[in-house]
């Protein structure tokens, strides 16, 4: 289904459940929490996950920040990882809480964009602990410091640290999921659907005993096909002219993680070559880099139960690239749901979706809603 269809359809809540396992059962009204706990600092704050180098060869530390909600004596806590968005170019594990970090704790900082936006995905991901989950955020190398597969060898030794010291934490290293925002949600669909592919392991941090695979994924408008961005962009939304500078040329930031930005180089390079099959070119091995670095090439009947939402105005990342993704997990026999807002555009979803989402994360970790 392409993006300018679903914008025809009327403003309200279009919602896509493919099940290749069936779901029952469900998560009861939790009660009234005391607190709003998505207001809270990290319980551990800038925990040191690795030591990892940029390109350049610059010393780059790896940190997360870990927020455990209250509970019982003796209980361990579920965990979501949370991968940041910014078109691997910008932002941090420290999300909203960074502006918190520098405020004064007796004073408060009434201007914390944390305080007043209600909307930030960071904020919406970060509610799970008012039901009873753990928050984890994480860092990775962005695409100025360091090409693919850098960022996903990141998020997976971040995912191993978790498991490795959730004694530690008093958290349940049988029950991780992970979800991100665009290019953050790249990054957790590329980590739920390569689970033991050696080739995007990596060996940061250590801990290499335990897994990186997650119970579920949650994916709010990620790309899904770096190949493909440009030429499936609804020319409503974008013009064709402005999407190929955005998406194919040598400064789009696809183009920048992969590290193909040469004269004559860029996305839409690499889709001329793969779509004539030109395996003799010499950026052959960039086109096998692209498809190993998109999520929708790497699903397997073994990856985990998703949850994806993307907005029917979405003028960055194109709609297809989430049904394209839902497309190959239900092929696959994976369980996952498809929301879209058909309004919605690159970021705030909607309330009815990101309710819908929190439900059914719940219910995939095993607690009350």
């Amino acid at each position: 289904m392409k993006a300018g269809k679903l914008r025809k359809l009327s403003a309200a809540m279009l919602l896509s459940l493919t099940l290749a396992v069936p779901m029952t059962g469900g998560c009861s009204a939790a009660a009234d929490k005391p607190e709003n706990l998505v207001h809270m600092q990290p319980t551990y704050r800038d925990v040191l996950v690795a030591d990892v180098k940029n390109d350049n060869g610059a010393p780059r530390q790896l940190r997360m920040n870990v927020f455990v909600p209250p509970k019982a004596e003796g209980q361990k806590v579920p965990v979501l990882v949370f991968v940041h968005g910014g078109g691997w170019a910008k932002g941090t594990y420290e999300g909203e809480d960074a502006q918190q970090k520098a405020a004064d704790p007796a004073q408060g900082d009434n201007n914390s964009l944390m305080m007043n936006d209600n909307n930030s995905s960071y904020k919406i991901f970060k509610d799970v602990l008012n039901h009873g989950i753990a928050f984890v955020s994480v860092d990775y190398r962005l695409n100025n410091e360091a090409t693919f597969p850098a960022q996903i060898y990141d998020v997976k030794a971040a995912v191993r640290f978790v498991r490795a010291h959730a004694a530690e934490y008093g958290l349940d290293a049988d029950r991780i999921a992970i979800a991100g925002t665009s290019a953050g949600a790249h990054l957790a669909a590329e980590l739920a659907v390569t689970s033991g592919n050696k080739a995007l392991e990596g060996d940061e941090g250590g801990n290499l005993e335990y897994s990186s695979n997650v119970k579920a994924c949650v994916d709010y408008y990620g790309p899904t096909n770096l190949l493909t961005m440009a030429p499936e962009m609804d020319p409503t939304l974008e013009a064709p002219d402005k999407a190929a500078e955005t998406h194919d040329s040598v400064r789009a930031n696809e183009s920048i993680l992969l590290g193909f930005t040469g004269e004559g180089q860029g996305i839409g390079t690499l889709r001329k070559i793969d779509e004539a099959g030109d395996a003799s070119s010499p950026y052959w091995n960039m086109v096998e880099m692209a498809k190993l670095a998109s999520p929708v090439y790497q699903v397997t009947k073994d990856a985990p139960p998703f949850f994806i939402a993307h907005g029917g105005h979405d003028s960055l990342v194109p709609i297809q690239q989430s049904l394209s993704l839902q497309k190959a997990l239900t092929d696959a026999g994976v369980e996952n749901i498809f929301m879209c807002n058909s309004l919605a555009p690159h970021g705030y979803q909607g309330e009815d979706t990101n309710q819908a989402m929190m439900r059914w994360l719940c219910r995939q970790l095993g607690v009350t809603y």
